[in-house]
């Protein structure tokens, strides 16, 4: 994926996705999956190589190549757990790629699993969340990893999720205007028994550090765990960033760390954003 993606196991996350990309079992042609459009020359090359060396065609493809998305056949390219019972969104934000790479959302049939990857889970009509609740009370350590949308989070989705065996819920949280509902979000969360140790939150940065820091303890103070991600863009490229931004995206990624950053900042020990990295 170039921008904000999310981690699935094999990848959004900015910077997340795998270095390498995986041939699938008998499909004719071999098929490779990229992710992240700065590994698109590695994929090629490898392509090229096995090609070379076994006269067998190859098919490249994913996020990167912005294939198609035709529907979801588990195991193929993420590991065992992890579902989609979505493709797409309906929202169009401009540092995400899935609107223009995925359209808008489509419901797909429902196939078992504990780790929800969806884009955006909570656009799916009730009918379909039911179904997915009721494949889910199956399963253990739940995940909905894709991204949950803070201000679609309601009665609906709370009284089902308190009937599950839940192990994280993540939520977004990418500007500063986001933080209003987000936060609205996370008391309804915390009133139904989450905390902090279950409720997580993608956070994006990489424009304003000292911004973003604000940003970031409002997220841990509504009580959740932040795990920001550097913006990336949709080239071959991998974007770079210095090593304080990076040290800074480390402080927002490690939960020890963020804790230990918070525990300091609340007792009044650490002001500056330069004191941190």
């Amino acid at each position: 994926m170039a921008t904000k993606s999310r981690p699935t196991g094999h990848k959004k996350v900015v910077g997340q996705g795998s270095a390498t990309v995986k041939k699938t079992q008998k499909v004719n042609p071999a098929q490779y999956g990229g992710e992240d459009t700065w590994d698109m020359d590695e994929a090629e090359d490898l392509a090229f190589q096995w090609e070379m060396a076994t006269k067998k065609p190859i098919r490249l493809g994913g996020p990167a190549y912005h294939s198609p998305v035709e529907g979801f056949t588990p195991g193929l390219y993420v590991r065992k757990g992890i579902t989609f019972t979505s493709r797409g969104c309906n929202n169009n934000c401009p540092w995400c790629g899935v609107r223009a790479m995925e359209g808008k959302l489509r419901e797909l049939p429902i196939t078992e699993g504990n780790i929800i990857q969806d884009n955006n889970f909570l656009q799916c009509s009730r009918a379909h969340k039911d179904k997915v609740f009721d494949m889910l009370r199956k399963q253990r350590g739940i995940c909905f990893r894709g991204g949950l949308e803070p201000d679609l989070i309601d009665d609906h989705f709370i009284d089902n999720i308190t009937s599950l065996r839940i192990a994280e819920l993540w939520l977004a949280c990418d500007t500063d205007a986001a933080l209003t509902k987000f936060k609205e979000a996370c008391a309804k969360l915390k009133a139904a028994g989450f905390d902090r140790n279950k409720i997580k939150c993608y956070s994006l940065i990489g424009h304003d550090m000292e911004k973003e820091e604000q940003r970031n303890r409002e997220i841990y103070r509504a009580g959740a765990m932040p795990f920001s991600q550097l913006e990336r863009d949709f080239s071959r490229t991998k974007t770079e960033y210095s090593k304080e931004w990076k040290d800074f995206e480390r402080i927002w990624q490690r939960p020890a760390i963020t804790k230990a950053h918070m525990d300091a900042v609340e007792a009044g020990e650490c002001e500056q954003i330069g004191s941190l990295i």
